[in-house]
């Protein structure tokens, strides 16, 4: 089997998020890739603005101007700030007073090139000058890609005379507490119906406002033996205003479509750490905004969240990796046999409305910002009621033959403990050539806290052993779920190692920047070269700053720091210092300026972790 290396998000081999591809989330960035208050263009593009049942069109430049001649349309309205939940609706009253019917409502994200048009009754009559109030209701849904913030929106209407009105500014505040909080796995306890003689038991886990129903249904009221029937439905929710309930309590408005069953229910919901609640009863309402469910009351309304295996490595699939629209970077060093590779970056951007050769896949876009790697498309699978990811494709841009497909996949799970383990099958293409069937085996370890350049990670470790002889670990973050390092070798090849420097997920940055030099040296074994000579010393460093060197059949014992400045001293037992000041890469492989305690002339040369 071939060696196999996605330019991006996918692996080195088998895996997914490569370093030297692919980026993830960290310790930041919550559900929205869309700063609300930067970013007025693709605020524009991505919120969705309606009157009734007519939708907006988005038109480019500005929308048309007040027309100021006396007797154009007199706008004003209800509020000037409007709160409204990420992956939520606000429905805004504007009251014109107008003297012929309106023909047209225009909405422009103030700091975007476009603007949104929404076309009203086609045969809208003039009033002969006569002004009546005319009420329109606005309604804007934001979707969970926006985070939380503030946008403001410059809204004017134009009618049957073509006379413009006035502009209202209104402010729209998006907090994404309550999407990110139900983000995740829930599961609902058994909940059996005596009368009807059955009951039901499962779970819900949220992907942004995308959910996935898991249940199983009984033939007794107690969810007892083996289920008569087991399903899955997806659903897609809404957020809406903070109300309050019957019980008197604050509530949040959801609106429930099952996708599935094509239906839509008008709810409510409370959402707490560790549990939430929905509003089922009464049981005959919810067909309609005004006939909201509004009482929880009724049995089945709690669902808590789902338990983590201590260790799990569910705690490293990050679902915001994987969302549409997310953007990230990732920079990484590879090291072969010790000796230094190259540094490489990209920028990734998610598009999850995708195919591949006629199967349902999330793209990534791959953009290289000058460091060699190509520009690509990526396609995975994923899942996330059962996470994983499965690399389908790598599609170079370039015109390079080292494209590939795998089929049906290089599956990563997350649903595992410690010491888990499970088998996969594929079939591998490399540019058109031959296909090349393999089997993999997948270990997840367990926890791991490793350093990298990029800071201290607490990582889930993976084993992979394929059936001819290639060997992959890696590391990937608790909580950010990007590669943090991966060692691989073929049979009787070199040890490839990657190692991550730096990455960012929608403006955040992943861990923490190392300091200069070799602030971020860790205990091992090095060797240091000078320039023109044939053979290196070798370092021991141990921990505590202690260790030993080696240059041919002489060595002895050394103690070692590093300044605050990040320069590495060593001194030897026999007397004598010397300094290194990394010039160049880090402290896995670089170049380094090597000054003498004894001698007048400094030396250059590099430095190499074994």
């Amino acid at each position: 089997m071939k060696t196999r290396r996605m330019n991006v998000t996918a692996v080195s081999l088998l895996f997914v998020l490569s370093l030297s591809a692919c980026g993830g989330g960290g310790g930041g960035g919550g559900m929205g890739s869309i700063d609300p208050g930067a970013e007025p263009d693709a605020v524009m593009e991505a919120i969705l603005i309606k009157v009734g049942d007519r939708s907006a069109s988005l038109r480019d430049g500005a929308p048309p101007a007040p027309t100021d001649t006396g007797n154009d349309p007199e706008l004003r309205a209800a509020a000037d700030q409007v709160g409204v939940p990420s992956g939520g609706s606000a429905s805004l009253s504007l009251d014109f007073e107008t003297g012929s019917a309106l023909s047209a409502i225009f909405a422009k994200v103030v700091g975007s090139n476009r603007y949104a048009e929404v076309l009203l009754a086609s045969e809208a009559q003039s009033r002969s000058g006569t002004k009546a109030l005319e009420n329109v209701v606005l309604d804007i849904a934001v979707p969970s890609n926006i985070g939380a913030g503030q946008f403001c929106v410059e809204i004017s209407g134009r009618d049957a005379d073509d006379l413009v009105s006035n502009v209202d500014t209104v402010c729209f505040d998006v907090d994404n507490a309550v999407i990110d909080a139900l983000q995740g796995t829930w599961d609902f306890a058994c909940d059996g119906d005596s009368d009807e003689g059955d009951s039901f038991e499962g779970s819900w886990t949220f992907n942004g406002t995308d959910v996935t129903v898991r249940e199983s249904q009984w033939a007794n009221d107690a969810c007892l033996g083996d289920p008569e029937d087991s399903y899955t439905e997806q659903l897609i929710v809404t957020l809406g205003a903070q109300v309050l309930a019957a019980d008197g309590e604050p509530a949040t408005e959801i609106d429930i479509r099952n996708l599935t069953e094509n239906e839509l229910v008008y709810l409510m919901i409370r959402v707490e750490e560790d549990r939430f609640q929905l509003a089922f009863a009464p049981e005959n309402a919810g067909g309609t905004p005004e006939t909201r469910r509004n009482s929880f009351d009724a049995p089945g309304s709690t669902f808590t969240r789902a338990p983590e295996s201590v260790g799990s490595a569910a705690a490293c699939f990050n679902p915001v990796l994987w969302q549409d629209g997310t953007e990230y970077t990732i920079s990484s060093r590879e090291t072969e046999g010790g000796a230094f590779v190259g540094e490489f970056t990209s920028d990734f951007t998610v598009f999850t409305d995708s195919s591949f050769e006629g199967r349902p896949a999330t793209r990534v876009f791959v953009e290289d910002t000058g460091t060699g790697v190509a520009d690509a498309n990526e396609y995975f699978q994923i899942d996330f009621a059962r996470p994983s990811v499965n690399a389908i494709a790598d599609e170079n841009l370039q015109g390079s033959d080292d494209s590939f497909v795998s089929d049906p996949g290089d599956l990563l799970r997350f649903d595992l403990d410690p010491g888990d383990a499970y088998t996969f099958s594929s079939v591998f293409t490399e540019g058109g050539g031959e296909p090349d069937p393999f089997t993999a085996t997948v270990t997840y370890v367990g926890r791991e806290t490793i350093a990298v350049p990029a800071g201290t990670f607490e990582t889930c470790r993976f084993d992979l052993a394929s059936d001819d002889g290639y060997a992959l670990t890696e590391w990937y973050g608790v909580g950010n779920g990007i590669e943090i390092a991966e060692e691989s070798a073929d049979p009787g090849e070199p040890l490839t190692r990657e190692v991550l420097l730096f990455a960012e997920i929608n403006g955040e940055p992943i861990g923490q920047a190392p300091g200069g030099g070799f602030s971020s040296l860790t205990p091992g074994t090095y060797a240091a070269g000078i320039d023109g000579d044939e053979q290196a010393t070798t370092f021991a460093l141990n921990e505590g700053g202690t260790g030993t060197w080696s240059f041919g059949e002489e060595g002895g014992a050394i103690t070692w720091e590093v300044t605050e400045d990040g320069v590495l001293v060593i001194a030897f037992s026999g007397g004598g210092t010397e300094r290194y000041t990394l010039t160049s890469g880090d402290t896995s492989a670089g170049t380094v300026l090597i000054e003498f305690s004894n001698e007048p002339d400094d030396a250059t040369g590099t430095w190499t972790r074994l």
